[in-house]
């Protein structure tokens, strides 16, 4: 696929590099520039005062986000072309390239500007937000090892890379350290002579510098005890190493599309010493130090070689490079190209992209901000949930404790009030037959009384037993045990009983005290039947009706001689409304002279 061309941004580079040099040796010709520079016009600068960057030697050449390529405006690029030495002058783009955060990858494109007959030697890049270093755009150099059969023929080769730049390395040749290295071979088959070389590159784009020293090999130590044997060493000293006029070490040759990238340094603190290098400059060349044919290191099958050298280096890249990231958070990037020396020095070239990576909606501040509002007052509804429950099920607890305790003490009252009372007289009645033993008549009459008092009590305890049975929670049952209560009842007063009750009942589970207060006001209606009503008949009418539980007692005596509200009575109908009124429901009672009585309690049936 083709891609559309995209603006193109640039920076100087080896120009400035010899202005640089000058300016060093010459510091009245910067006074002077500097004097030249600040009387010049507003506008007269167009570097300095527009994001024109046609003439600069590094250029962005295209941004691809998943693939596809991005438009990039003029507006969004800036530049900074001074090298060290000169005040600054940079163009500063106005416009930020927006990326969506759901993009996956993101890719730059850049290199020198070929356009121009002054290029960038080498190009380091960073993603400003997210790299903490700059970047190297590629490049390596290596140490080849290769062995030869008897013929010359290779055998095989090994190649030590090395990239970027070395522990030691600080700016130049001479404010760096070397490095130890030691790495272990073994000669192949067939393998009868060894060669090395110092290589300046493997793709053509490497530039950089490469120094090594001291450079040995050996044969390692046998496990007979045989100690380790030196074959081969490089230590450069004194001129008798060296081969003029061309300077070439002895033993060693120069190669490559450009042999003069090969180079021999000589040590400043020891002049007799002279380093090995390869300093590449041309990214569409390379160079190598190689041991001469007539000088190449005997070997033998199977030996354990031990390779020895120090080193230091500072590699890059010198063409069109690509960068790329993944899933890049959302924020606020800066991708910048510089130009540096071969050696990794500034020249002060550098453009830079701003780049904005869009977060989605649910990325951005204000969500998270209204997230975590939420979280918060979910876990505090939640506590404040688990707090109100935690006092809902207590406060339950206690009322349980109480109702219980209320049970307890109804069913004290109970046996204190009413059995209480019949054991009383059934005792008073003993001894008053006693007495009267002398007298049958009178004694019967007490007897009589006793078993008819002892009946009330076998009934009553009866009722307390039903009443807090748990079995009996129910409607049915309570139906049940009201219809067989009423025709025992009404049958010992010789009253006739009529019952209307529904053949099927709801299930609908009933609280002891809803069983308990609405027998007990029916048992009260009953008693005032068969004591004030002087009836012959009664009928007892059960039915669910509307959510509550209707009971209905009905005579044909004689009702009430005055109006209900004038009636002196005692606390039976008190009693009875004060039973249903306990337990949620309602009593109600009609009475006509002649016409008999109607007595009415409602239990409403609760939800449960």
């Amino acid at each position: 696929m083709t891609l559309a061309p995209q603006p193109q941004l640039v920076c100087e580079d080896s120009a400035l590099s010899a202005i640089r040099r000058r300016l060093k040796t010459r510091p009245l010709l910067a006074f002077t520039l500097w004097l030249a520079v600040g009387w010049l016009p507003n506008g007269v600068s167009a570097e300095a005062s527009t994001n024109d960057t046609s003439s600069t030697i590094v250029v962005i050449q295209n941004v691809l986000v998943d693939g596809q390529p991005r438009q990039i405006s003029g507006r969004m690029l800036s530049s900074s072309k001074s090298p060290p030495g000169i005040a600054p002058g940079e163009n500063t783009g106005t416009d930020r390239l927006r990326i969506p955060s759901s993009a996956e990858r993101l890719e730059f494109r850049f290199g020198p500007n070929t356009a121009l007959p002054t290029s960038a030697v080498r190009l380091r890049y960073q993603l400003e937000g997210y790299d903490k270093e700059w970047r190297e755009a590629g490049g390596e150099m290596r140490l080849n090892v290769r062995f030869l059969d008897s013929a010359t023929n290779t055998v095989s080769a090994q190649d030590f890379l090395v990239k970027g730049e070395s522990m030691g390395w600080n700016g130049s040749v001479f404010r760096s350290r070397f490095d130890r290295r030691r790495e272990e071979v073994q000669a192949p088959d067939r393998a009868v002579k060894m060669q090395l070389e110092l290589f300046s590159g493997g793709s053509e784009q490497t530039v950089g510098i490469m120094v090594i020293d001291d450079l040995t090999v050996s044969v390692a130590a046998a496990t007979n005890g045989n100690p380790e044997t030196l074959l081969f060493s490089s230590h450069l000293s004194g001129n008798h190493d060296l081969d003029q006029p061309l300077a070439v070490p002895r033993g060693w040759m120069r190669d490559g599309s450009k042999p003069t990238t090969a180079l021999l340094l000589r040590s400043d603190d020891y002049p007799s010493l002279h380093f090995l290098a390869v300093k590449d400059t041309d990214p569409t060349t390379w160079g190598a130090w190689r041991t001469d044919p007539n000088s190449s290191i005997a070997v033998h099958p199977h030996d354990s070689l031990i390779l020895q050298w120090n080193e230091m280096y500072s590699i890059g890249w010198g063409g069109p490079g690509e960068a790329g990231y993944s899933y890049l958070p959302p924020g606020q990037y800066q991708f910048r190209v510089q130009a540096v020396t071969e050696t990794g020095e500034w020249t002060g070239a550098m453009v830079s992209l701003p780049i904005t990576v869009v977060p989605l909606f649910w990325q951005t501040p204000w969500f998270r901000s209204s997230v975590l509002v939420l979280v918060v007052g979910a876990l505090v509804a939640t506590v404040r949930y688990a707090s109100w429950r935690k006092m809902r099920l207590r406060i339950k607890l206690l009322d349980q404790q109480r109702a219980f305790e209320l049970e307890r003490t109804r069913i004290a009252r109970d046996i204190h009030d009413d059995l209480g009372a019949n054991l009383t007289q059934i005792a008073l009645l003993s001894e008053l037959a006693q007495t009267d033993l002398d007298q049958p008549a009178q004694a019967r009459s007490h007897l009589r009384q006793i078993f008819t008092t002892a009946d009330a009590v076998a009934r009553q305890l009866n009722e307390i037993v039903w009443a807090i049975t748990p079995a009996n929670d129910n409607l049915e049952q309570f139906v049940s045990y009201m219809s067989k209560y009423v025709q025992d009842y009404l049958r010992v007063a010789g009253i006739r009983c009529r019952l209307e009750v529904p053949e099927s009942l709801p299930e609908y589970p009933m609280s002891s005290a809803e069983r308990h207060d609405l027998f007990l006001a029916a048992k009260e209606a009953l008693h005032n039947v068969v004591k004030h009503a002087h009836a012959d008949q009664v009928w007892l009418r059960l039915k669910v009706q509307e959510g509550a539980l209707v009971l209905v007692i009905e005579d044909n005596g004689k009702g009430f001689r005055e109006p209900v509200g004038t009636v002196k009575t005692g606390h039976g109908l008190e009693n009875m409304r004060n039973r249903l009124n306990h337990v949620g429901g309602t009593f109600e009672q009609q009475s006509e002279v002649g016409l008999g009585t109607n007595v009415r309690l409602v239990l409403p049936l609760k939800q449960r």
